[in-house]
């Protein structure tokens, strides 16, 4: 037993270990690095937010209630010294895979205890143990335990299968067991808190336990308690379920989620044959990626899966097979006269099926086209099914070496998947050309490609990508905002305009394009548009610190010192963390002579952003203004350690002028000069040290 738990721990971690030096990717920035659920001091925010951070009952939330995958994420935050890397989180999904495999063996174990004909064994093999073991390297898991808000899917596994061991627990017991069937059900609320589908465990028990009765009809006939405790377990589970999506459906306000087109678009098209052969092609396609896992993408919305519009389709050819392999293997379970191998057969099944009903589109749209953390939990009864598929191909040929052989083969397989897919999601770049390669028509991973080149000044491949993304998606409004901010950085106005305002026309509460519209305008020195352009911004999102930033900057080129500096109070107000609208307060104070309002100013910048370069560069320039040399040698001392690399010739000629009024002239010579191996033109640090030169030889003389 000890050496099947360590070969278990073992596979089930080695496949994903080359995801923990990894980043934070695709949805971990919404989820973590933005979410203030996370970062505050409130405990209790997430239990009236969404998982992204957004007001549960608001008309813009996804509805995604999982405070308790919040509270884990808090802890990391916590534990990690309030620093948001991503090894701790990666490392706790791990953990949280590892534990929840150990479950799933203990699950199969009870799944298969009544495997057994008298005593002699129906098992040629360890199911519950090999299928766990496949369970273990499955690569459709590599989406859950790599990317950090697959935490969700892993908690609602580990707190899934321990709800359905506690209902085992209850139903095995001598003695009615009221108290371990009402923790199962507490449970289960907890999972549903980890993750919606949560709540899916109690109706696995309800089937566990209506199977049970059915494999035993006979004997409850003969003992009328035993008949009376499985109708109580099965009201109370129907009651339990009904009680939990009332106080879901409660805590969403009454309101289902508002999702787009470009989410689910088979949800949204007005044909009924087209919206259900496409439901049907997408379960196919589920089904494909737990069969032969080699097309994993991060994302399959928009173009991933074109809508099924006719039925000369040729992929309706696989809903077809797949619609009567399964009418086939319902007859032939059902044909099959002993009840004790029957039973596992139809829980493997349910327990594939079940957890998956909720993103099927059966009972409400979901936000998404296919999800392969979504499978998580069903790939533990597809694996249960294919190991005891392979036991009845040994009882049946007696050959054992060659079906365990290809077991191995299978498991080395799957196993090695999981450690290249693990690999493309330790950074966002990677996984976003992986995607490339899977989902060539989809438009949302031609964008998230274009803002990841974009971000390592890959510029040309950024324009192609995000017109390519334009290309499939004509409307997509945030690829224009984006594009049109690239062509700005390229100055290149007149084009970034046009994007922009047709990114308005196909949305005109956008903000963002609206703030980048006043931007360019501002660029183009039409002061007037602009400012409209920042006022219409904050009409349609009030608290927007970024917009106050460049309006302040724009009050400032109009000569409006004090609306510019009212503008960066409210940016720092809204955002603590704001950078540029802290240093331009600072310098601009320091400009007016407002050194008193400075000082009370600097404490609060400093203690918010205490190794900002910028910030301590404007501390150092109002003390030495001021005549504190000492304070201000320190400050730009700072600063120009914390620039590194990214040091100007201006931080060390201002660090030369300090000096040359300090009268430490060999210090002075010494800045300016490195401010001249900067920039050999720089004007003021050759005037400064040709003057300090001259009082150097006036002293000599």
């Amino acid at each position: 037993m000890t050496f099947k738990l360590l070969g278990l721990v073992f596979l089930s971690s080695f496949p994903f270990l080359f995801t923990l030096n990894g980043d934070f990717v695709f949805d971990d920035s919404e989820a973590i690095l933005k979410n203030k659920d996370i970062t505050s001091e409130s405990w209790i925010d997430c239990f009236y937010n969404d998982f992204w951070g957004t007001d549960i009952k608001s008309n813009l939330s996804h509805k995604s209630y999982r405070p308790l995958t919040i509270i884990s994420f808090r802890l990391n935050y916590i534990l990690n010294g309030k620093q948001l890397t991503a090894f701790p989180y990666k490392l706790t999904n791990l953990l949280c895979h590892v534990l929840c495999c150990i479950l799933v063996w203990k699950v199969f174990e009870n799944i298969l205890k009544t495997h057994k004909n008298g005593n002699k064994s129906l098992n040629e093999i360890d199911i519950s143990f090999l299928a766990a073991l496949l369970f273990a390297v499955h690569p459709i898991h590599v989406e859950a335990v790599c990317g950090v808000v697959g935490r969700a899917d892993l908690l609602c596994g580990v707190t899934f299968f321990t709800a359905f061991l506690l209902y085992h627990k209850a139903t095995t017991s001598y003695k009615p067991s009221y108290i371990i069937l009402l923790l199962c059900i507490i449970m289960a609320a907890i999972s549903m808190l980890c993750k919606e589908n949560g709540v899916t465990v109690l109706g696995f028990c309800l089937l566990y336990e209506l199977s049970f009765m059915l494999g035993n009809k006979r004997k409850q006939k003969k003992d009328h308690n035993n008949c009376s405790n499985s109708y109580i377990r099965i009201t109370m589970l129907c009651i339990s379920i009904v009680l939990l999506l009332y106080g879901r459906w409660s805590i969403m306000g009454g309101t289902k989620p508002e999702f787009k087109s470009i989410d689910n678009p088979a949800a949204f098209t007005d044909n009924w044959f087209s919206k259900v052969a496409t439901f049907n092609y997408i379960y196919f396609l589920n089904l494909l990626l737990l069969l032969w896992p080699q097309w994993l993408c991060y994302d399959w919305s928009m173009g991933c899966v074109p809508l099924v519009k006719s039925v000369q389709d040729m992929r309706l050819l696989w809903v077809f097979l797949v619609y009567i392999y399964a009418v086939l293997f319902v007859i032939a379970i059902f044909r099959k006269k002993n009840k004790i191998v029957l039973r596992p057969l139809v829980l493997s099944v349910a327990l594939a099926v079940i957890p998956f009903l909720p993103a099927a589109n059966i009972f409400y749209p979901v936000g998404f086209v296919i999800a392969e953390r979504i499978l998580y939990i069903p790939s533990a009864g597809y694996c249960l099914l294919i190991v005891m598929g392979l036991n009845k191909i040994i009882m049946r040929s007696n050959k054992q070496k060659v079906a365990l052989f290809f077991y191995i083969f299978l498991l080395i397989s799957l196993g090695l998947r999981s450690w290249q897919r693990s690999y493309d999601w330790q950074n966002e770049y990677q996984l976003f050309m992986d995607g490339l390669s899977v989902c060539p028509l989809n438009a949302k991973v031609h964008y998230n490609v274009a803002k990841v080149a974009d971000a390592n000044n890959k510029t040309d491949f950024a324009l192609h990508s995000y017109k390519e993304s334009l290309r499939l998606f004509p409307e997509y409004y945030q690829a224009m905002n984006n594009l049109a901010n690239l062509l700005k950085n390229q100055k290149m106005f007149s084009e970034a305009e046009k994007y922009l305002r047709q990114a308005l026309r196909h949305k005109k509460d956008f903000p963002a394009a609206w703030m980048n519209l006043g931007i360019v305008l501002a660029s183009t020195k039409r002061l007037e548009e602009s400012q409209n352009a920042y006022k219409t911004a904050l009409q349609y999102r009030k608290n927007y610190p970024d917009c106050f930033y460049n309006l302040g900057n724009l009050y400032l080129e109009m000569n409006r010192t004090h609306d510019a500096m009212e503008n960066w109070f409210h940016a720092v107000q809204l955002n603590s963390k704001h950078v540029l609208a802290w240093t331009n307060l600072i310098a601009l104070l320091d400009n007016t002579e407002q050194i008193d309002k400075a000082l009370q100013v600097i404490p609060k910048a400093l203690k918010e952003l205490p190794d900002s370069p910028s910030i301590n560069f404007a501390v150092g320039n109002i003390y030495g203004k001021m005549g504190q040399f000492a304070e201000a040698e320190q400050y730009f001392l700072k600063a120009i350690k914390l620039f590194g690399a990214r040091v100007q010739a201006i931080h060390y000629a201002n660090l030369g002028v300090l000096y040359h009024r300090w009268k430490r002239y060999d210090l002075a010579e010494a800045m300016y000069q490195n401010a001249l191996r900067i920039d050999n033109k720089f004007k003021s640090a050759i005037n400064n040290l040709k003057s300090i030169q001259k009082v150097k030889r006036k002293t000599i003389n």
